[in-house]
């Protein structure tokens, strides 16, 4: 996930005029939610120690484009993991926390501050990431750390305005995606979904972490079953959950879908300069009907259900679920997918993100900003600058870059340009 788009926005409170609440999740009138295009917020600070390759780093910024170039493994990418990682309490780029850790790091701690001005108020973030272990390097006496953590002591911690949080409770949104979210796997693109989901909508979030669970307790028993070690029986129970669960989380994707290909369309169009058109589809693995309210697809899903038991039986596995649905780019009636070019795969990946973003700013009432990492490579010039023409409507823009090369001298003229350099941030003299 070397290339992301990303967006930072305020989580929507549960006081929000235009937040209502069924059937024991919420959901959005999107009919009733105000313009809100003219709400400011950008990242004013940011503060790095021992993050990735950056021994101490501080940045001032404000609003408007803000270009960092350099060679490729100099720490452009790490800049952006670092904004995303106090932004959502998670990397977007390591499987691990502490392997943003750096490695000569005396203390084995990486500490990150960030200050983030809102249309309400200023709020402070910071965090503090332990490893206890990092890796040996060969030929490199590791460091030794000062600082003894008692047992069960967590490996990160966050504190919001200087006060001590859960990861859950940061207040600013991120939507990390690489820019292969059309030729990668159907794995990627759920999390296209679900992440943003996770983050507008925290009651989203708690009905996929249950569902994961009850997936993998359904799983396990399907493997006892059909090793003659439990009573089938007991799969009625975990149906219930599955069901009841994936019928929320459909519900919400398929909202979701349904706002973002309000915007798609016109997107591609202006980055393909006219030629193309998008729609997003959801393929899920249960057979869906849009006529069906909420109890008839309750039903439905449990009808299946029973219908492939013998298979999952078989199989001990789950067949049928969220977990397993994908998603379909279709440009002019084209699956990107398998005919798309680089080139076009890339450009609809960036007309899902820039409709993303879009989709949290109604819902979050500020105005995102956008992060942009290596998005160059494989458009052509034209698709280059539609692309730079989209992006500069944004409050704040993190764009990274090899070289500057092929971006205009009209958008140059505009950025805040900063040359990166072995994990050093400094101002370029152009």
């Amino acid at each position: 996930m070397d290339d992301f788009v990303g967006v930072w926005g305020q989580v929507l409170r549960l006081s929000s005029p235009w937040r209502r609440s069924a059937l024991a999740y919420e959901v959005y009138d999107w009919e009733g939610c105000p313009d809100y295009l003219g709400f400011r917020m950008y990242l004013s600070f940011l503060a790095l120690n021992e993050f990735r390759n950056y021994g101490h780093l501080e940045l001032s910024l404000g609003p408007g484009l803000f270009l960092f170039y350099g060679e490729n493994a100099q720490g452009k990418t790490n800049l952006l993991e670092a904004v995303g990682m106090l932004a959502t309490g998670s990397s977007f780029h390591a499987s691990s926390d502490r392997e943003v850790v750096n490695w000569s790091a005396p203390d084995h701690i990486a500490h990150l501050k960030a200050s983030v001005k809102r249309r309400e108020d200023d709020v402070e973030l910071e965090m503090v990431i332990f490893d206890p272990a990092p890796p040996v390097q060969e030929g490199v006496q590791p460091p030794l750390s000062t600082v003894a953590l008692p047992a069960n002591t967590p490996r990160k911690r966050v504190k919001i305005n200087a006060i001590p949080k859960k990861v859950i409770d940061l207040i600013v949104l991120f939507a990390p995606t690489d820019l292969h979210l059309v030729d990668g796997s159907p794995e990627e693109r759920r999390r296209f979904l679900d992440r943003s989901l996770c983050q507008i909508q925290p009651r989203y979030c708690q009905a996929l972490v249950q569902y994961r669970k009850v997936i993998t307790q359904r799983s396990a028993l399907l493997k006892r079953i059909r090793d003659n070690q439990e009573d089938p029986r007991l799969l009625d129970y975990l149906d219930e959950k599955l069901t009841a669960l994936a019928n929320v989380i459909i519900f919400e994707r398929q909202r979701m879908l349904a706002a973002l290909n309000e915007q798609t369309s016109g997107l591609q169009e202006t980055l393909s300069g006219g030629r193309e058109h998008l729609q997003i589809v959801y393929r899920t693995s249960f057979k869906v009907d849009a006529a069906w309210n909420m109890a008839e697809s309750l039903q439905h899903y449990r009808t299946q259900l029973r219908e492939v038991r013998k298979r999952e039986l078989v199989q001990g596995v789950c067949l049928l679920g969220p977990h397993r649905d994908d998603l379909e780019f279709l440009v002019n009636g084209i699956n990107m997918l398998t005919y798309g070019s680089r080139g076009q795969q890339r450009t609809t990946a960036l007309s899902a993100k820039l409709a993303e973003l879009a989709y949290m700013r109604v819902c979050t009432g500020d105005e995102p900003v956008l992060l942009l990492d290596d998005v160059f490579s494989e458009l052509d010039m034209q698709r280059r600058r539609h692309l730079l023409g989209e992006v500069m409507r944004h409050e704040q823009v993190f764009l990274t870059a090899t070289d500057l090369s092929s971006l205009p001298g009209e958008i140059l003229g505009q950025a805040h340009i900063y040359e990166v350099v072995g994990g050093e941030v400094r101002k370029a003299g152009l």
